[in-house]
């Protein structure tokens, strides 16, 4: 309950766990009827050797994050409604430079991005995603896959990196298997 003050704004019925890890709560909105589970890192950064951001986390309403999850964002993260984060789900908005070969990567500057979670989408256990991405809605990420470009509505993407496993047909009403191909 200390968080419903910390937060930019949290909707009805929602639950936050107390043992989270959070860093600028005042740039993340939590709809109702949400959930946010333990070990889960909420990370608004708000500066990263010498640059200045000003980061939005926006997770809709009915929306689950599981157990152990990270949100880093810098730009913006915006998780649409019905949407499911498995356990172990890192998503970033961001890219670490890694131009100039004589200063470590962790001390270049950040590459923002925008990432987009569209309605009812699912992620599964341990998917990584960073970067400039949109994962449709009602699309599909099988555990453990790394995506690295965006993710079709009403498709199912899985490996690392994430490819084309199937996608729903609206005439039959069925996922239908599709040959294996990388995402565009």
């Amino acid at each position: 309950h200390v968080y419903r003050y910390l937060f930019n704004g949290i909707g009805r019925g929602s639950f936050v766990s107390p043992f989270i890890y959070p860093l600028g709560l005042d740039c993340v909105t939590l709809g109702s009827y949400s959930s946010i589970n333990r070990n889960t890192r909420l990370m608004a950064i708000k500066s990263w050797e010498g640059q200045l951001f000003q980061p939005n986390i926006y997770i809709g309403d009915n929306v689950s994050v599981g157990l152990g999850c990270t949100l880093s964002c810098v730009n913006s993260i915006y998780i649409s409604d019905d949407a499911t984060l498995g356990d172990n789900v890192y998503v970033a908005d961001s890219h670490h430079g890694f131009s100039d070969v004589k200063i470590s990567i962790r001390d270049q500057s950040l590459l923002p991005g925008e990432v987009y979670i569209g309605k009812g989408a699912w992620l599964g256990y341990g998917v990584f995603v960073a970067g400039n991405i949109v994962i449709g809605e009602h699309a599909v990420v099988g555990a453990n896959s790394v995506v690295t470009k965006s993710v079709d509505p009403y498709t199912v993407v899985a490996g690392a990196p994430a490819k084309l496993i199937s996608r729903y047909n609206p005439q039959t009403k069925q996922w239908e298997k599709v040959e294996t191909e990388a995402l565009s």
